[in-house]
């Protein structure tokens, strides 16, 4: 009953963003951000079906490798271009936002336990691993425009370069290679296709 009330408020929480961010409450609902990216991942490990050393280890490491090629990225242009963050995504550490790694976390827990949810069982695991790659960074595709209309983060030419989708690619292949070793891809989390649509639906109308 929790779970399911969790979600539930969690699809309120998205369908209240979209309807704020075309009133003139925008700039509120805007600065919210950082609740809603933390509303979903606690619902993501609160449906989580195995909590282990070895799951944990895994959303640890995704905020991390997340979080610091970012830091990377937003200090020196490497991976994924010349880019900088406003104030949206909240507090800053080396220029980059912490929630940056939440979202990596969300995007890349997402997009691969939904890839593992429709691949066949006898998948080979590097195809798995290739297509969650690619499945996040389509994600990231989907979102840029929306992303830069509200203002989470501004690229120097204007708008993301392939080299930030390269570079999405080999970071979200990490990430997926460890969620093949750690996550026990036979197991579902029930929440994450509902997360996955809230994600397209809310970023598809901002585009």
């Amino acid at each position: 009953m929790a779970k399911r009330a969790a979600l539930i408020f969690t699809v309120i929480v998205y369908i209240s963003g979209l309807i704020g961010m075309h009133t003139s409450w925008r700039e509120w609902f805007v600065s919210m951000t950082p609740f809603s990216l933390l509303v979903s991942v606690f619902v993501l490990i609160q449906h989580q079906p195995l909590h282990t050393v070895r799951t944990f280890s895994w959303m640890v490491g995704a905020f991390m490798i997340g979080y610091f090629s970012e830091v990377l990225g937003v200090n020196t242009g490497l991976l994924f271009g010349d880019y900088a963050y406003g104030q949206a995504l909240g507090p800053k550490l080396w220029s980059t936002p912490l929630m940056i790694g939440i979202n990596w976390l969300l995007v890349t827990l997402i997009v691969n336990e939904v890839i593992w949810r429709v691949l066949p069982s006898r998948t080979p695991g590097f195809i798995g691993i290739i297509l969650g790659a690619m499945g996040c960074t389509a994600l990231d595709w989907w979102i840029e425009p929306g992303a830069i209309q509200l203002g989470y983060w501004t690229w120097e030419v204007g708008y993301p370069p392939m080299e930030n989708y390269f570079g999405w690619f080999l970071v979200s292949l990490i990430i997926s290679g460890a969620y093949f070793r750690l996550m026990t891809p036979a197991l579902r989390n029930s929440s994450t296709l509902v997360l996955l649509g809230l994600q397209l639906l809310f970023f598809g109308i901002i585009r």
